[in-house]
Formats: structure tokens, sequence, C-alpha cells
């Protein structure tokens, strides 16, 4: 009769190490929203200000990434960025549309915990873009680089941003 709690707690043992994990955790870092407290250098409409949020949608089955900049020489961008789970494995990949008219697809990869990066699909002819996003000391740091065809990356923007 002993045997019976054993078999019950091996059962339920099993079933939860069975579930899967949540695809979404390793993004976790990213989530709320953002103020950019320093640039590392101006850009070539100036120097800029920023905010931007990482959001989940449609239950938890997309993330949302919504930026806006305002710059000294007047400009405004503005740019949106889905981050969705490419089936049949939920491998994570995004899509970036920008108000200059970009459009980026991504790979996702996650070197170690709490950095992101994503990369444009080196396939496509042109530009290819890596947008990287770390944690450290509690300021969310980021990178944009861009690399010209049969060229290596080289920064285009570097940020850091607190939670708001």
């Amino acid at each position: 009769m002993r045997i019976r709690p054993f078999l019950a707690v091996a059962a339920t043992l099993v079933t939860l190490t069975a579930q899967p994990a949540d695809p979404w955790k390793k993004l976790d870092f990213l989530l709320g929203e953002w103020i950019g407290i320093a640039a590392e250098k101006d850009t070539q409409l100036g120097a800029g200000q920023g905010a931007f949020s990482f959001q989940p949608e449609l239950n938890r089955k997309i993330i949302v990434r919504r930026n806006n900049a305002r710059y000294n020489s007047g400009v405004q961008h503005d740019d949106l960025m889905v981050i969705y789970l490419d089936a049949p494995n939920d491998t994570p990949h995004a899509i970036y549309f920008d108000t200059e008219g970009h459009t980026i697809r991504y790979g996702i990869t996650f070197p170690s915990a709490n950095r992101v990066v994503f990369e444009s699909e080196g396939s496509l002819p042109g530009a290819r873009y890596r947008l990287t996003y770390w944690m450290e000391r509690g300021e969310l740091d980021g990178r944009f680089e861009v690399a010209a065809p049969s060229s290596e990356y080289k920064s285009y923007l570097s940020w850091k941003a607190a939670r708001k």
C-alpha cells in the first residue's frame, strides 16, 4: 500500500517535466516599457531621444515591440516589430517595419542568459542587419549594426535604456 503514494508522486513529476517549456521565457527580460537614457553617439539625423516597449499580445502568441525616436533635426522615427514562433519547432523569428519603408525579417538567437540577437536573413540580397539587446547592471543595452554585402557588421547605433 505504500507504493501508491510513490507512484502518484512519480506520475506528477513525469507530467510536470513533460509539459513544454514557455517558449517566451528567454525574452522575459525585454518585456515592459523602456526609455532611452544614453546613446553612444549622434546619428546622421543628430542627437535623439527615444522610448520603446515589448508587450506580449494575442494571449502570448506574439510579442510586439513599438519604438519611437525623435531627433534634434526634427525627424521622427517609428517602428514596429512582431516576434513570433514559427511552427513546427516554435523557432523564434521577427519581422520589422518602420516609417522609412524598411521591412526586415530576423532570425533570433540567445547566446547567453538575458541576451538576444536578431539577425536578418543572410540569403536576401542587400545589406544585413543585426539588433542585439542585453541586460547589464539593471539597464537594457542595445546595439544596431549594418553590414553591406560581403562586408562585416559595423555599429550604427548603441543605447542604454531604463524601465519606465
